[in-house]
C-alpha cells in the first residue's frame, strides 16, 4: 500500500497537458509537463508542417513559464519561450536565432500520437530488383526513414501478406524518428529468394537518458508460406545454435577475448538477432549496453545447419 500512496503523490506532482496554437503564423502543438513539487517544467513541441519533436526544459513560477531547448544555456536563447499561463491559455514570446515571435496556445484534447500517425506521408524513391522481383523503396516525408514494399514479381497474396507487416515496421521507425532527439536507422538487405526475404535493421537512437541505444534486429519472412520467422528453431527445430557456434568459433583467435563469447555459457546467446543469407544464416548475440561493440555476426552455412538439425 505504501508504494501505491507514493505513486499517487508523484502523479499529482506532475501534470501533463497538451496545447494547440501558433508561434507567429506557424501552427504548432505543445505538450507540457510541470512538476509542482520543485517548479520544474519539461515540454516538447512540433510544427504541424514538420511533425518532429523539439525537446524543451525550464522552470515554472506563479503562472510564469520559461522554456528553452533541452541541454542549452538559457542565455543562448535557443528555442526560448517566455510565457504566462492563465485558465488553459498560454501567451508570450518565442526567440531563436535572433528572431522573436508571439506565442498563442490553447488547451486541446487532441491525441498527438494519433495526429502524427494520420499525417505521415510515404514518398516513392526507387526500385531495386532481386531475382526478377521488385522492391519498391519509400521514404517517410517528415522522419526521413526508408523501407521497401513488395512490387512486381511477387504474387498478390504475397504482397498482401508482406506489405502490411512492412507498413508497421516503417511506421514504428518513422514514429521513433519524430519522437526522439536523433535516430539513425539503416536497412541492409540480406536475402531475396523465391521463398524468403531477410533484412537487418541497424539503429542508433537517443530518446533521453545517459546513453543512446544501439540495436541490431533481423527480420526473416517466409512469404510463400505466409510466416514471419522469429526464432532459428522456426526453420531448424532441432538445432542447438549455441553448441554449433561454440564448436566452430570458440578457438577463433581473431575474436576479441574481452567479449568472452563462449566461456560463460549459453545465456549470451539466448537473446540474439539472426538473418537468412544466400549461404546460410548469420547470428548476432545480444550484449549489455556498454559492450555493444561486441555484437558482431557469426555465419553458419546451410550444410552445417542441416547436419546439426538432426534428432
Amino acid at each position: 500500500m505504501r508504494y501505491y500512496i507514493l505513486f499517487i503523490f508523484y502523479s499529482i506532482g506532475i501534470q501533463a497537458q497538451t496545447y494547440e496554437g501558433t508561434i507567429g503564423e506557424h501552427q504548432i502543438f505543445l505538450e507540457l509537463d510541470i512538476d509542482y513539487n520543485d517548479d520544474r517544467a519539461t515540454a516538447f513541441y512540433f510544427y504541424k508542417s514538420h511533425l518532429k519533436n523539439i525537446q524543451l526544459e525550464g522552470s515554472f513560477n506563479t503562472n510564469e513559464l520559461t522554456l528553452s531547448e533541452k541541454f542549452s544555456d538559457i542565455k543562448e536563447e535557443k528555442e526560448l519561450f517566455t510565457l504566462s499561463i492563465d485558465k488553459g491559455v498560454i501567451v508570450g514570446t518565442w526567440k531563436n536565432n535572433g528572431s522573436t515571435l508571439n506565442v498563442d496556445l490553447r488547451k486541446t484534447t487532441k491525441n498527438l500520437d494519433e495526429y502524427k500517425l494520420t499525417n505521415l506521408e510515404y514518398v516513392r524513391d526507387s526500385i531495386t530488383i532481386h531475382n526478377r522481383k521488385e522492391l519498391v523503396w519509400l521514404t517517410e516525408k517528415y522522419s526521413k526513414k526508408s523501407l521497401f514494399r513488395l512490387g512486381n514479381g511477387f504474387t498478390k497474396s504475397e504482397r498482401e501478406f508482406m506489405n502490411p507487416k512492412l507498413d508497421t515496421i516503417h511506421t514504428n521507425n518513422a514514429t521513433v524518428g519524430l519522437e526522439c532527439s536523433w535516430a539513425d536507422i539503416r536497412i541492409d538487405m540480406e536475402l531475396v529468394s523465391d521463398q524468403h526475404i531477410s533484412f537487418t535493421e541497424y539503429s542508433s537512437i537517443y530518446c533521453g537518458g545517459a546513453h543512446p541505444n544501439h540495436n541490431t534486429v533481423g527480420y526473416n519472412f517466409d512469404f510463400k508460406n505466409k510466416k514471419q520467422l522469429d526464432r532459428i528453431t522456426d526453420m531448424y527445430p532441432n538445432l542447438n545454435h549455441f553448441q554449433l557456434l561454440k564448436m566452430k568459433y570458440e578457438n577463433d583467435s581473431d575474436l576479441d577475448s574481452e567479449c568472452d563469447y563462449f566461456s560463460d555459457g549459453e545465456w549470451l546467446w539466448e537473446y540474439y538477432s539472426w538473418v537468412l543469407t544466400k549461404n546460410g544464416i548469420t547470428i548476432t548475440p545480444s550484449f549489455p549496453h556498454a559492450m555493444t561493440p561486441c555484437e558482431i555476426g557469426f555465419p553458419l552455412n546451410y550444410k552445417e545447419l542441416k547436419e546439426h538439425n538432426k534428432n
